[in-house]
């Protein structure tokens, strides 16, 4: 039986480093320059996902707070705000207890019904991947419905069916 992927899914791989990547492709319908607002701006980015801190210059502090689920740190590697191109691009290392580092990627790009967002995490091991991706899925689903104005505050309902397409993916 064929199961049809939950919306917006993103892919699990293995990059050419032979760790685990995870991989999502979504369009916000907002221009780009708001897109990265949401990402790098501290008061923004605190409206949609609290716990969360990215200092936005090269070298800056990151910090995801999960609560009882744990935290992640980091720091930003890349900053390239919207230039010319319309294009943007952040990137920082992901530090998580007991796991080796890896990469958090962000690329923004114009796209015809907004912005094409473009997350990669990079570098994993495949136990914590699929976890990670159920998180990462759920966050972008934040972010759309924060500019939809709609309420988040029933994202998680949908875990079950994540994590198990995740964990097959």
């Amino acid at each position: 039986m064929t199961t049809t992927p939950p919306a917006g899914a993103g892919t699990l791989g293995i990059g050419d480093d032979g760790a685990f990547r995870i991989h999502f492709d979504r369009t916000l319908r907002h221009p780009v320059a708001a897109v990265w607002a949401a990402l790098t701006d501290p008061d923004k980015l605190s409206v949609w996902m609290q716990g969360c801190r990215i200092e936005p210059r090269v070298g800056g502090a990151v910090h995801y707070d999960f609560g009882e689920e744990g935290a992640a740190t980091g720091e930003v590697t890349v900053l390239r705000p919207p230039g010319e191109s319309g294009g943007a691009e952040l990137e920082h290392t992901w530090l998580w207890e007991g796991l080796p580092p890896s990469v958090v990627t962000w690329r923004l790009e114009p796209a015809e019904a907004g912005t094409r967002l473009l997350l990669t995490h990079r570098e994993l091991p495949r136990e914590p991947a699929t976890d990670f991706a159920v998180g990462w899925h759920v966050i972008l689903d934040v972010l759309d419905r924060h500019f939809a104005g709609r309420s988040w505050d029933d994202v998680w309902d949908g875990y079950g069916p994540l994590a198990e397409h995740y964990a097959t993916a």
